[in-house]
């Protein structure tokens, strides 16, 4: 082996590692850069579904909390009034037995006088309900939710605050979470003859909650005014308000940060700290606040908790596979970027061997004023000239070494090589022309018609092709331009015919296939309505209303949709038409078919537009019937018609003082059955500015709005101007 040999193959192996290199790092790169995003976006989609799960289950029991205390509140309610209509004790001991028996949630029921002597106490023992004798019952007058619930007016009802039972100034063993409620009961004379007291079971109440507890590790919270929980993830929290050794369980204490956004007016919401996320939500028991914080149920907050380690703990085995499958592409990386460093390094060195033979040929090449490429007979480009390089925007080192069918499109360049492998068994002249109708590619991919000479040249190295390119370009695009024209015509009218033919089809379905069986629905349900009268309740009265009103309603759509597809295809006659005189008779006729109405409306004078008058008197018969429309509420109602300068034609306005919308919906208006106010205010079908809005494109104009909630609206309308017409 020579030394030029050896110097040669030490240049390739050179050039093959800078070029692995070049291709593999940044590949690599990439790969570590995907995968932290990887990493990253399931991280935050975790937090994201975590929020989700803590609002709904935060959400869903707050739903719980105000359910059941509402439930237990309509119970008492319930029992006072029964006592109202019983005469004797023994007969209110029987109710409350009863009653117990089906609500084992109240595990204590007392009847007290207005002194706070009990009259009455039922207590359930087991799952039976046990009626106290005489001389166990007890004088509470001296408790504070009897002070409370017979200060409390007749209807009202008084809920203790949520703690444990106290038996003989001792909390109960096992713990009895209890909401003691009170209402007074009201005598003859309508004045407070006594107190019915309910002990409601809070346990019912927790292990409700505790249900909610969800299986990522959520944790929910329920928490009294003052900060101490009363249900948490850890029992020992609990009840601290109650039991000295508990005492620094304080919420307000252990978490300051988060009870000092809790206790906030905008009590409703989320915090984040170090270790954890959490959401929160309260409900007010006593938004009076007219007893004091200590004696009453007051605000109740619901916390749900979720650590770190809960939320992520669960995704180190998907971290793990993430990175080795990251390992593994930058492997695959690598031997490709070797394969193709290798390619690369070989190709160059080819390209080094053919710059020798180029030189000769290139000033002759140069000087052709077409686009000259030489091939060998495998179809790889050897050389090319300076009009090849701007015809195919390719420079020289992306094109030598390369086949030619990579000038080639795509969809012919397979059978290409076939054409080029029989050109070169039978190689001989080609004038240019020869009636082909030639393609040839840009680098960019676009594509430009060509017309191609081939000459085979015999050289030392082997035969070669000689390629003379010239681009037919403005040949073939007058051709063209005619061919597209009438493609395009053709293609236009039969589309416009078939959309007619729909639009008619369409409008004939609605108008007779869909009006008879809704004036059948109104007809036979107004004749049993008249036949049944006098023998229907008010129930079944307003249902037959319903069905007349969901029929009338459903014509009514029925003809705007009509009206939407007549503005659709109608025909457009343009000419100069006094807008001022076509709102003055919508006015009119809306003035007539509410005569009750007094509102003020100024129209100026002399407006003219360039339009359609029948699709003119369309959009403005909607435009102001809705001005009409939605200024029914407004005290002093007023309308006003007139015109704005504008550099892009005549514009014209029509302004009410009515309600008004919020301009964030205001891409929605002009879309069909897109309201934005409830159909009980506001009767319609979301049709009529939609139908604006196609008058206004087929006019060659514009609509559009501005408006702010409670301060009316103004729309206007851009036509073209008259003189342009002219």
């Amino acid at each position: 082996m020579d030394d030029h040999t050896m110097q040669t193959r030490s240049a390739q192996s050179r050039d093959t590692l800078r070029y692995f290199l070049l291709i593999w790092l940044p590949l690599t790169l990439l790969a570590v850069v995907v995968t932290v995003g990887l990493l990253y976006n399931q991280r935050q989609s975790l937090r994201d579904s975590a929020a989700i799960e803590q609002q709904a289950q935060v959400i869903s029991a707050r739903t719980l909390l105000s359910d059941r205390l509402e439930s237990i509140q309509a119970d008492i309610l319930y029992l006072a009034g029964q006592l109202a209509l019983l005469e004797s004790d023994a007969q209110s001991a029987a109710t409350f037995d009863t009653f117990q028996r089906f609500h084992p949630q109240y595990y204590q029921i007392r009847l007290l006088d207005e002194y706070g002597y009990e009259q009455v106490r039922v207590e359930l023992v087991g799952s039976q309900p046990q009626v106290l004798p005489p001389a166990k019952l007890q004088d509470k007058s001296h408790r504070y939710y009897v002070q409370l619930g017979l200060q409390q007016p007749v209807g009202s009802v008084y809920l203790s605050p949520f703690d444990l039972n106290v038996e003989h100034g001792e909390v109960e063993r096992p713990f009895q979470p209890t909401i003691r409620v009170a209402t007074p009961i009201a005598g003859a004379d309508g004045r407070t003859r006594g107190l019915l007291v309910i002990n409601y079971r809070g346990q019912y109440l927790l292990d409700a909650l505790a249900a909610m507890d969800k299986p990522n590790g959520a944790a929910l919270w329920l928490v009294n005014a003052n900060g101490y929980w009363l249900k948490a993830d850890s029992p020992e929290q609990t009840w601290g308000f109650m039991l000295p050794e508990r005492s620094n369980a304080n919420l307000s204490q252990q978490h300051v940060s988060l009870w000092s956004q809790m206790i906030r007016e905008d009590n409703d919401g989320s915090a984040t700290t170090n270790n954890a996320v959490y959401r929160f939500a309260s409900v007010d028991f006593d938004p009076r606040n007219d007893i004091p914080l200590s004696q009453s149920l007051g605000r109740l907050y619901l916390v749900s908790q979720l650590t770190y380690d809960q939320l992520y703990g669960s995704n180190q085995p998907a971290r793990r596979t993430l990175w080795q499958a990251a390992g593994l592409v930058i492997l695959l990386f690598a031997l490709l970027s070797l394969m193709l460093a290798r390619s690369i390094a070989q190709r160059r060195a080819s390209e080094s061997s053919l710059a020798s033979s180029e030189s000769k040929f290139r000033a002759m090449i140069e000087a052709a004023p077409d686009a000259i490429l030489m091939t060998d007979t495998e179809g790889t480009i050897t050389l090319m000239n300076e009009q090849a390089m701007v015809m195919f925007d390719y420079s020289q080192q992306e094109l030598i070494g390369q086949k030619v069918e990579v000038l080639i499109p795509t969809e012919v360049a397979d059978r290409h090589v076939h054409h080029r492998q029989g050109y070169v068994q039978d190689a001989k002249a080609r004038p240019m022309g020869m009636g082909l109708s030639l393609s040839a590619q840009r680098k960019d991919g676009s594509r430009l018609p060509v017309e191609i000479s081939l000459s085979p040249i015999q050289t030392p190295n082997g035969p070669l092709v000689f390629c003379a390119i010239r681009d037919a370009t403005e040949r073939r695009a007058t051709e063209r331009k005619i061919r597209q024209l009438n493609d395009g015509l053709a293609r236009q009218n039969t589309e416009l015919q078939a959309v007619n033919g729909e639009l008619e089809a369409f409008s004939y379905s609605v108008s007779h296939d869909l009006r008879a069986p809704l004036r059948a629905i109104d007809g036979f349900s107004k004749i049993l309505q008249t036949s049944l009268e006098g023998k229907l309740d008010d129930q079944e009265a307003d249902y037959f209303s319903r069905i007349r009103k969901a029929a009338q309603n459903m014509s009514t759509l029925i003809d705007d949709l009509l009206m939407l597809a007549r503005v659709t295809r109608a025909d457009v006659k343009l000419a100069s038409v006094n807008l001022s005189r076509v709102a003055t008779g919508a006015i009119e006729r809306l003035r007539e078919s509410q005569p009750e109405r007094e509102i003020e409306v100024h129209i100026e004078p002399g407006i003219k537009v360039l339009a359609d008058p029948a699709l003119l008197g369309v959009a403005m018969e909607n435009l102001l019937g809705n001005a009409f429309k939605f200024t029914g509420s407004t005290e002093h109602p007023r309308i006003e018609v007139g015109r704005v300068g504008s550099e892009d034609g005549d514009v014209v306005f029509v302004r009410d003082n009515g309600v008004g919308f919020d301009m964030s919906y205001a891409d929605k208006l002009f879309i069909p059955f897109q309201r934005l106010h409830s159909a009980r205010d506001f009767p319609g079908t979301g049709i009529g500015l939609a139908s604006i809005s196609r008058v206004m494109n087929k006019l060659g104009g514009r609509v559009w709005a501005e408006s702010s909630v409670g301060q009316g609206a103004t729309f206007y309308l851009q036509f073209k101007t008259l003189e342009s017409e002219q």
